[in-house]
């Protein structure tokens, strides 16, 4: 996937007709491929005062993709043996100590339930988003004064805001500084994303986009009736006065939804999540290690359908949430992985395709529009410019390969001896020799002599498939291999072909 290619040109005009659309005032851009930002674009403007359009470096708030950033920094504690993710909230949290559950058999919190919003705490959306500037001691008397849940934690998803706050105790507690002091040195600083920030404000004016609602009464902005952005809103929410969402600042509640970035910056962190896949024996020197990036990006909880509305062809099959990210597959894209993020004037969203190794990115400045949509159409547009590359087939193992070889040598000419040797004594004692399959000298007379033999495909390193064609037809071979060193076969059909 070159800079060149033509195919970026149709990924533009699905963020010009979502700006379009939603009335948007600016949006920037990104496609990720290859480890690198491949293409960029910025359409509008990220400031009405000052009218010119985001480029790849302009930051804008990204809010619940800032939960990305907490598990990272969750897992590298966790790396780092200095936390482990079964342990009690309330170990690093004394104020979460007294919280009342739903019920007396409800297990008590831990890390990995905030972490993969199995937790309980009622939906909080969008409540927490102005606790941004809370203080640790306001967390405090809230936990301590009670919160409220909705589910047993455990038993069930439910996205969460505040759980991810307490994370972000949890991190400090753990690393003896500060969530935003670990992360710029451990995440930020290696990976050299200069743009990214907890303290948004504090970013030049020429270099931050200003996030904007739309204000729609008749008695003038802010006056009462006055009616703000909200989710669910077309292009004719565009009438009315455009009114500048004031910079929400960092608090304790930063862990859940604080950050700021730009496309360049955010375009870095899709990349390593890339190049954690797949798994191999490279050196693993990432401030994060590939495991930890894989299972963060392993859905462990259940969730909603997050592609349901944004593709028309029906694609996925399954998702759920994994640590700070929603994790799927899809139908022609594999594993799918990402996260949106909401704030009073902005709207975002990051998704990667680790089986395909690219990734897309879309930063708004207008409140909770749709920019999950418009990421998924982006990839519809890549792959039918024929720009999304063919999955890698996995490799074959020698165990694979020895495993095809002995079978097909079995086929030709049955030895009592090599096939001791090949299959394990279960397979011998789960069927009697009359009626044990496959009756590998009935088949070659039936069949013939092999003409040709297919190419394993492997459904795992020990599972596998492949063709013989015979000399009067063609059989399907299948075999799974065994859990004991030497390998040996234990289970093996022979399927005929039509």
């Amino acid at each position: 996937m070159s800079l060149s290619s033509p195919a970026w040109d149709a990924v533009d005009p699905v963020f010009e007709e979502f700006r379009e659309r939603w009335g948007i005032p600016g949006v920037s851009f990104g496609v990720v491929a290859g480890g690198k930002l491949v293409h960029a674009g910025g359409i509008g403007t990220f400031d009405l005062s000052a009218p010119a359009p985001p480029g790849p470096e302009t930051v804008f708030r990204i809010a619940s993709m800032t939960k990305s950033f907490t598990a990272a920094c969750v897992l590298l504690l966790r790396d780092e043996g200095r936390l482990r993710l079964d342990d009690l909230v309330a170990d690093y949290v004394p104020a979460a100590a007294g919280l009342r559950y739903p019920t007396t058999d409800s297990a008590p919190l831990t890390v990995r339930a905030l972490l993969t919003m199995s937790s309980g705490l009622v939906e909080d959306d969008p409540w927490a988003d102005r606790q941004l500037a809370a203080t640790g001691e306001a967390l405090d008397a809230m936990l301590a004064g009670g919160v409220t849940f909705d589910r047993v934690p455990g038993t069930a998803y439910e996205y969460s805001n505040l759980g991810y706050a307490v994370l972000g105790r949890i991190v400090a507690e753990a690393a003896g500084i500060p969530l935003r002091e670990l992360a710029a040195t451990r995440l930020f600083a290696p990976l050299g994303m200069t743009d990214t920030t907890w303290d948004a404000d504090r970013v030049p004016a020429g270099a931050r986009a200003m996030g904007y609602s739309r204000v729609r009464a008749s008695d003038g902005a802010g006056g009462a009736g006055a009616a703000r952005d909200g989710a669910g809103q077309g292009r004719s929410a565009a009438e009315g006065q455009w009114v500048a969402e004031p910079p929400l600042a960092d608090g304790a509640f930063g862990a859940m939804g604080g950050l700021a970035t730009s496309v360049r910056d955010l375009a870095t962190w899709v990349a390593l999540h890339l190049s954690a896949w797949p798994p191999r024996d490279d050196p693993d020197d990432g401030p994060l290690r590939r495991a930890s990036l894989r299972e963060m990006a392993t859905p462990h909880t259940a969730g909603p359908t997050f592609l349901a509305t944004a593709t028309g062809e029906g694609g996925l099959r399954r998702d759920g949430y994994g640590y700070g990210l929603v994790a799927g597959f899809h139908s022609r894209d594999g594993r799918v992985v990402g996260h949106s993020g909401g704030l009073p004037g902005f709207s975002s969203h990051m998704e990667w395709l680790p089986d395909l190794g690219v990734g897309v990115v879309a930063l708004a400045n207008r409140t909770y529009v749709p920019a999950r949509t418009a990421v998924r159409q982006a990839f519809d547009a890549l792959a039918a410019a024929g720009a999304l590359p063919q999955p890698a087939p996995p490799a074959v193992s020698e165990a694979l390969l020895a495993a095809r070889e002995t079978v097909d040598r079995l086929y030709e000419r049955w030895d009592d001896g090599v096939a001791g040797n090949a299959m394990l004594d279960t397979y011998f004692l789960d069927r009697d020799v009359k009626r044990r399959p496959p009756d590998f000298p009935r088949l070659r007379a039936r069949y013939g002599p092999v003409i040709s033999t297919g190419p394993v495909s492997p459904e795992g390193a020990l599972r596998g498939s492949w063709t013989l064609t015979c000399e009067r037809g063609a059989l399907d071979v299948a075999v799974m291999l065994g859990p004991t060193l030497p390998t040996r076969i234990q289970w093996l059909r022979v399927t005929p072909v039509g």
